[in-house]
């Protein structure tokens, strides 16, 4: 596997959301250097090296008709959170759009909804009572109120039983989960 190294700094999308899908690699792992030092690109299409143009922003405003703003969330890395590593270190990093992932993506949510997408369930679940319990749950055990407003949340869209992988457990553990990849 050959290792490729991307500048995103100066990333900007334009035109439809397809364009922007189009940045991608064809590789099963992207490795992005990150660090103080100048990063010298290493891409290579169809054999020949891409090189680094200079974007005439004149031209390039007259042109963009809108920016659209694609946002993107690390689903996961190949070293732990809070890991400290050398300098230099390669993390492999996953990225996906929030809104179309599964909630299942995380394990331990309701067992309902581990094939909803984040987009289809974000607004009826994450409410400002249910971040705050959220905040809370973060700090300690909940409450039995907290735990209440949890059931009547998930009410209508996934009931919370005392079933395993249905309980308030999975249901806290789905909104961890849409608190974290979902809304803007």
């Amino acid at each position: 596997m050959s290792e490729r190294s991307f500048d995103l700094s100066n990333l900007t999308t334009s035109g439809a959301l397809a364009k922007a899908s189009a940045v991608r690699s064809t590789q099963d792992v992207v490795f992005i250097d990150v660090g103080a030092r100048k990063i010298e690109s290493k891409v290579v299409r169809d054999g020949v090296p891409i090189g680094v143009h200079t974007v005439n922003q004149d031209v390039l405003k007259d042109i963009i008709i809108d920016r659209p703003v694609v946002a993107f969330r690390i689903i996961s890395q190949s070293v732990p959170a809070g890991t400290p590593v050398p300098e230099g270190t390669t993390i492999e990093v996953t990225m996906a759009r929030p809104g179309r992932l599964p909630v299942g993506v995380i394990s331990g949510v309701h067992l309902d909804l581990v094939r909803s997408n984040v987009e289809d369930v974000f607004t009826p679940l994450v409410t400002p009572a249910t971040r705050r319990i959220v905040a809370r749950a973060a700090e300690g055990a909940l409450s039995a109120a907290d735990e209440q407003t949890i059931k009547d949340v998930f009410a209508n869209v996934a009931p919370v039983t005392d079933e395993p992988g249905k309980d308030v457990g999975a249901a806290l553990e789905t909104l961890r989960m849409l608190t974290t990849f979902g809304g803007a």
